[in-house]
């Protein structure tokens, strides 16, 4: 009789453990699984700003506009107004300017012209590498929705199954983008200056290395501000959802106007400070 019940709260306890070992397993959480997935978000949304950016700057570079040829961001850089292109070209590995190497091509195109009101631009790339990565695009458009009450130019941004395929095979980033980017522009100039700057506001989502999922939201009242004259996002915040673990987190950029290589990610109440770039 004892041994059948030593034998029954042997069991009960084992039990008990297996539970209660079960559940930690259950809530636990992977901190640096949820930094990695946060982090490819961050370098997902830096490659788009500085794509762009390179776009935007052309879009108003005088000696482009006006020789129809011109070098920008270590790209050579054609415009052609009918029907409206611009071709951006990395015969061989070069440094934007930001501190990437890019290679390959990208190329705009319009039926209209690239800033009339509602025009929508298309993106096409064409063995492009980016920090050695591969990149592919499903489809990248900007529509230009005019200018705003306080005469800033306001653009509708959407891209679908952007890849991003590390050399190393490492994992791949996989992303969509629904964003809108208000340019503030230097008054002083129709063309661009380093002053110029954007907003960024809205959505992006996707699935980093790991195979973890994120989905970003930002604010326009904390919109990601982005500097030609820098090559990292300056301020702003994003919140992130993170459907593979517990909690989410959020992602905050330097709010003390500095050009600054890191920014900061607040999950479960825990603060990581990260870099964008290696030094």
């Amino acid at each position: 009789m004892k041994h059948s019940l030593k034998g029954s709260l042997l069991f009960i306890l084992s039990i008990s453990l297996f539970i209660t070992s079960c559940h930690k397993e259950n809530t636990s959480f992977d901190y640096n699984m949820a930094i990695k997935t946060v982090s490819d978000y961050v370098d997902a949304q830096q490659m788009t700003n500085l794509l762009l950016n390179t776009y935007f700057k052309s879009i108003t570079d005088s000696t482009l506009i006006t020789d129809g040829t011109a070098e920008i961001d270590g790209a050579d850089v054609s415009y052609s107004a009918d029907p409206a292109i611009i071709t951006i070209l990395y015969s061989w590995a070069k440094y934007d300017g930001y501190g990437h190497l890019r290679q390959g091509k990208y190329e705009a195109n319009t039926a209209s012209s690239f800033l009339d009101s509602l025009a929508i631009i298309n993106f096409t790339f064409s063995n492009f590498f980016y920090d050695t990565a591969a990149i592919s695009v499903g489809s990248f458009s900007i529509e230009n929705m005019g200018t705003t009450t306080n005469n800033n130019y306001l653009f509708k941004v959407e891209a679908t199954d952007i890849l991003i395929k590390p050399h190393d095979s490492t994992g791949n980033i996989s992303y969509q983008v629904e964003q809108n980017y208000v340019r503030v522009k230097y008054p002083s100039t129709t063309y661009y200056t380093n002053d110029d700057y954007f907003k960024i506001s809205g959505n992006m989502t996707g699935i980093a290395r790991n195979g973890n999922s994120f989905i970003s939201a930002t604010q326009d009242t904390n919109n990601l501000l982005v500097y030609y004259s820098c090559p990292w996002i300056k301020s702003g915040s994003a919140e992130i959802e993170l459907p593979g673990f517990i909690y989410n987190a959020a992602v905050y950029f330097s709010n003390d106007g500095e050009c600054r290589n890191h920014y900061s990610i607040i999950t479960n109440e825990t603060l990581f400070l990260k870099k964008f770039d290696p030094e």
